[in-house]
């Protein structure tokens, strides 16, 4: 297949490159119909696309080049067909990161009639006017291109963290938090190590369910054993709440007297055995990093059972910074 592509993310992208031969190759002056296809941003989401298309003979890349000349005119008179689901830019954005995949056109190419292979150019028209800032390959957007205007260079967690079709989410948590997480545990700073391991629970729940309330709470419900621990979820977000914002044991669920005061402790449990009768309850710090880390395990597990979920990790964990990910880049000297 040769094609040509405009795709759209959290920022607008234009492509017009080709895409390598999927089929036979095919003589590159063939006489053939392309196609310009746009996507109609309203608001930030899109319901419908537009097709329009065109005979050209002589090579790909002429044909190719029309179809981008051709753009601002092309989607005021192409034919609309609607999409099989309503696409915000950050769907389509985690779309053209896997892969655009040209079955969200299928009643266009079969109402004219598409060959196997034909040449196309995908456009976004964003509130009426087709918005291009940056060109890429019509593949899986990857690399710099993601960055678009940001300075510097930053390597692409995604490309780092994929070995063929096998994805180390292990690996990715591991750099992103994990590691610290040691650093400081290993040096005995509990409240901090704990401020980190809440943070990246957030993250976990955010990837997972959206910022929806009670995504902390149904994140560990759903991945963990917190039974293992003598605490409950509620409590911990309550430990969250105060240890990440204040940094005390004493949210206003707490205080209030409607949850338990939970406190860590690094070393033996028989901590736990000598203080049950006091006001608050204790957790072993060691024991709930090892309680999450498994909850990592089976949460990386359910992608396995519902592929589906990949674009929505994707959508949302592009939006996560990281100490992993730093963008480098050189200031020539005054």
């Amino acid at each position: 297949m040769k094609a040509a592509s405009t795709i759209l993310g959290d920022w607008l992208l234009v492509s017009l490159v080709e895409l390598q031969t999927l089929l036979e190759p095919k003589p590159t002056m063939t006489n053939e119909r392309i196609f310009n296809i746009f996507i109609y941003f309203d608001e930030g989401f899109a319901r419908d696309y537009g097709m329009c298309h065109h005979r050209q003979i002589g090579s790909d890349e002429k044909k190719s080049n029309f179809l981008r000349s051709a753009v601002d005119t092309d989607f005021l008179r192409a034919r609309h067909f609607s999409l099989p689901r309503p696409l915000s830019s950050e769907n389509w954005h985690a779309m053209q990161r896997q892969g655009v995949d040209l079955a969200l056109f299928e009643e266009g190419f079969a109402r004219y009639h598409a060959t196997r292979s034909p040449i196309i150019c995908i456009t976004a028209i964003v509130d009426g006017a087709p918005k291009i800032d940056l060109s890429s390959p019509f593949e899986p957007l990857r690399g710099a291109a993601v960055g678009g205007e940001l300075p510097g260079e930053m390597q692409d967690w995604l490309i780092k963290y994929t070995d063929g079709d096998e994805f180390h989410f292990d690996r990715l948590i591991n750099d992103d938090y994990f590691t610290a997480i040691r650093l400081l545990f290993n040096q005995r700073h509990i409240s901090s190590a704990s401020k980190l391991l809440m943070s990246c629970i957030d993250t976990l729940a955010y990837v997972e369910f959206g910022d929806e309330t009670g995504n902390f709470t149904n994140w560990l419900d759903e991945y963990t054993e917190l039974d293992l621990l003598g605490v409950t979820s509620r409590e911990l977000w309550e430990f969250r709440n105060s240890v990440v914002h204040m940094t005390n044991l004493s949210s206003r669920a707490v205080k209030a007297g409607k949850v338990s005061t939970i406190v860590p402790y690094i070393g033996s449990d028989l901590l736990a055995k000598h203080t049950r009768s006091r006001d608050f309850k204790p957790f072993n710090l060691h024991g709930l990093i090892l309680v999450v880390g498994a909850g990592i395990g089976r949460w990386a597990a359910s992608y396995n059972a519902n592929r589906e979920k990949f674009a929505i990790f994707i959508e949302r964990y592009d939006t996560i910074i990281s100490d992993s990910r730093l963008a480098e880049f050189s200031v020539g000297a005054e």
